[in-house]
């Protein structure tokens, strides 16, 4: 008997182990992953995924001395100044946060070529939006081998798709590749996608807190106000110090400096708290941004609150932005640091000198976002450029102009365009005191206000920041982006008056008007625009931040999109002249990252 029922059990015991193990591949397999193995001892989940992209032929037009290439599969083109524009396709992989991309591998087929007579047109040359325009364009490329080198690249990143923490993988393959010598274009007929990785096992982010308010002590009271507010709209917020974070009262501090320390609380704000948004309070000499070096024109150091964004790398480790450990932070061209530039969490800033700017501001924010819904006046989108880079062949201002207004279609457009010969100070404050969700500028900038030209003319027409003072728009506060330089300059003030900081903060901070959200550039910007719209640098940030609107967003949203458009349209390494990395850091929003565009129902 005890023989029989030591046998029965182990029969039973057998049986449960054959129904977990089949169960387990059933539980785990997925479409197109022909691999799923759990690695408890590395707490990570094996996989293989394959994908088939079939391309059409090249498509050629003529366009006077050149040849525009394309394809209709395409997605996007080559970004390298000076360097063929030829087609590209994108295919955005996200996986759970933390998975680790073993293999990537495109094998391509169906490769044939064909001779051209005339050279393929060039991405355009990339322009400074602060100064004067180069004398002379920089000579035609020169490509002896096949441009791209390759027929596929990809990259990572670890940032927000819809407000979820992901993994991203995204494969650029570049169906058609052009050799100069030889005027050969060599293109395929597709190309099979493996991927081989590797998920983590879930890691479940809280849900105690959607809004860190940080700020130094002195701001509290003010801020009270606002955080009832929040409350009020069912988003759960919570205010701490700068003094709390540097002494560890909520976690323990972490950092060499100020901004790291802020920068490590913000992590674990994320993983114990579940924040999605971080509203930074204070200027610069209350809370610090962070320098880094990747401005393009020499070792000048840039300002970037985007540094409190970036929280992980594609593997959720820590981002640090100094790699290297040399003390020196989001170096480009001398040496290099890593960084990963996807946000993690939505970052804005209220750049308030004292308790006063934090008053008025607040009061701004509590009064947009509780009547501002349903207003005629939110319907309307202002737009404003001219010939950004005289005699170019182009008046790019107004060519951006057009192209956010195709992405907004259900807002009445204003145009203030050189060419309609109504852009001058006192018709932009006859435009903006009428109210408007948001405004679109595109042309030069500076610390104290924007100016742009009548095509092929020399002379500047600019607004400056006294003519603030003749603002009049009160409640009818737009979004502005800025699609300039320096505008968002965060350690200026005119003539050394606190009193006068860079101008898109001062359009925030304007008690009875102004902006209720400004996005800005911390340094000289750059942009590349030809007559097929904005492809690069700020105007294409502008563009996007546009196509990014959708009713109930919030402006953070708006700007995080268009910065993982950007990430995920160009390669890394040369790709955009390295200009993308700059861009992403250097454009910032001053105002409340959680604001609701629009306002609450």
């Amino acid at each position: 008997m005890v023989l029989y029922n030591t046998m029965k059990v182990k029969i039973i015991a057998f049986a449960i182990f054959i129904i977990l193990v089949v169960s387990s591949f059933f539980t785990m397999g997925l479409p197109n992953e022909n691999v799923s193995v759990k690695n408890e001892a590395k707490k990570c989940i094996g996989k293989e995924m394959r994908e088939r992209v079939q391309f059409s032929p090249p498509l050629l037009k003529d366009k006077g001395d050149f040849l525009v290439v394309k394809s209709n599969e395409a997605t996007s083109f080559t970004k390298e100044p000076s360097q063929p524009m030829l087609p590209v396709y994108t295919k955005i992989f996200t996986f759970p946060i933390g998975t680790k991309i073993k293999e990537v591998r495109c094998t391509v087929f169906g490769e044939e070529e064909m001779e051209v007579e005339k050279e393929i047109v060039t991405f355009p040359e990339p322009m400074p939006m602060s100064v004067f325009a180069l004398n002379e364009k920089k000579s035609h490329y020169q490509t002896p081998s096949f441009f791209p080198n390759a027929w596929y690249g990809y990259k990572t990143g670890g940032g927000l798709c819809n407000n979820n923490h992901v993994t991203f993988l995204v494969i650029h393959i570049y169906p058609v590749r052009y050799a100069q010598d030889g005027h050969i274009l060599r293109y395929i007929k597709g190309a099979e996608i493996k991927v081989v990785y590797e998920e983590p096992l879930p890691f479940l982010f809280p849900d105690i807190y959607d809004l860190l308010i940080l700020a130094p002590s002195e701001f509290s009271d003010a801020l009270q106000p606002l955080i009832q507010h929040k409350e009020n709209y069912g988003i759960k917020t919570k205010l701490v110090t700068l003094n709390e974070i540097y002494n560890g009262e909520y976690f323990p501090s972490q950092g060499r400096d100020d901004a790291e320390k802020i920068k490590y609380f913000i992590k674990d704000a994320i993983e114990q708290w579940g924040i999605k948004y971080v509203l930074l309070v204070g200027d610069i000499k209350h809370l610090p941004s962070r320098e880094v070096l990747s401005f393009y024109w020499g070792s000048h150091k840039m300002l970037s609150d985007h540094y409190y964004a970036d929280i992980y790398d594609a593997n959720m480790n820590f981002c640090s932005w100094d790699s290297n450990g040399n003390n020196l932070f989001g170096e480009v061209y001398d040496e290099y640091d890593f960084v990963d530039l996807y946000a993690d969490v939505h970052v804005g800033r209220l750049a308030c000198k004292d308790v006063e700017e934090v008053t008025t501001v607040v009061d701004k924010i509590i009064s947009y976002e509780e009547t501002a819904y349903g207003k005629e006046w939110f319907s309307r989108l202002i737009v404003m450029g001219g010939d950004t880079f005289p005699r170019w062949g182009v008046v790019e201002g107004e060519v951006v102009n057009e192209y956010v207004i195709q992405a907004m279609p259900d807002f009445t457009p204003i145009k203030i365009q050189t060419s309609l010969h109504n852009f001058f100070p006192n018709k932009i404050n006859e435009a903006l005191t009428e109210g408007a969700g948001f405004v679109s500028y595109s042309g030069h900038g500076f610390e104290y206000g924007f100016g742009t030209y009548p095509k092929n003319s020399y002379w500047m027409i600019a607004y400056y920041t006294p003519y603030l003072l003749f603002l009049e728009n009160e409640e009818r506060l737009p979004i502005i982006f800025f699609d300039a330089c320096l505008t968002a300059k965060l350690d200026y003030h005119m003539l050394g008056n606190p009193d006068i900081p860079c101008f898109a903060w001062c359009m925030v901070k304007k008690p009875n008007g102004g902006a209720i959200a400004a996005i800005g550039a911390t340094e000289t910007a750059i942009t590349s625009v030809d007559e097929n719209g904005p492809q690069g640098q700020a105007g294409y940030l502008n563009l996007h931040f546009f196509m990014a609107y959708e009713p109930g967003i919030t402006v953070s949203e708006m700007l995080t999109h268009a910065k993982n458009d950007y990430l995920n349209d160009v390669m890394n390494g040369n790709a955009d002249d390295r200009l993308y990395v700059m861009t992403i850091e250097q454009f910032i929003l001053l105002g409340d990252p959680s604001l609701k565009v629009g306002g609450f129902p």
